[in-house]
């Protein structure tokens, strides 16, 4: 229950450092929205936002303590279901986590990088 709280208290964390790493370190600007955060026509044009270190550290702390939140979560909404906890939804779980991450974490990179 403990790992459930503290990656609650992480996703607000690193939400919160993400928000303002978005929207504070870029100058204010009448065209804010068309320069920094445009999916438009031009491919590619959100990810000069992603050159930020902090941001790339942000987005992988929210992805890690939202895994580990949203698998917590379905292991104990298993386990209430099924009235007891079964060592093999833990294990494909924990799989299923781990994916995710390394997927997420590969995401990042590869946008953090590109540009």
């Amino acid at each position: 229950m403990l790992m459930h709280y503290l990656s609650g208290l992480g996703i607000l964390l690193f939400g919160a450092v993400h928000i303002f790493t978005i929207f504070f370190t870029y100058p204010f600007q009448a065209t804010i929205w068309e320069t920094t955060l445009k999916f438009d026509s031009i491919p590619f044009a959100i990810l000069p936002v992603y050159r930020n270190a902090l941001l790339a550290a942000s987005l992988f702390g929210l992805l890690l303590c939202t895994t580990v939140h949203a698998m917590n979560g379905l292991r104990t909404v298993i386990a209430e279901l099924v009235g007891f906890r079964n060592k093999w939804v833990d294990r494909i779980l924990i799989a299923v986590g781990v994916f995710l991450t390394v997927y997420g974490l590969r995401t990042i990179l590869i946008a953090h990088l590109l540009v």
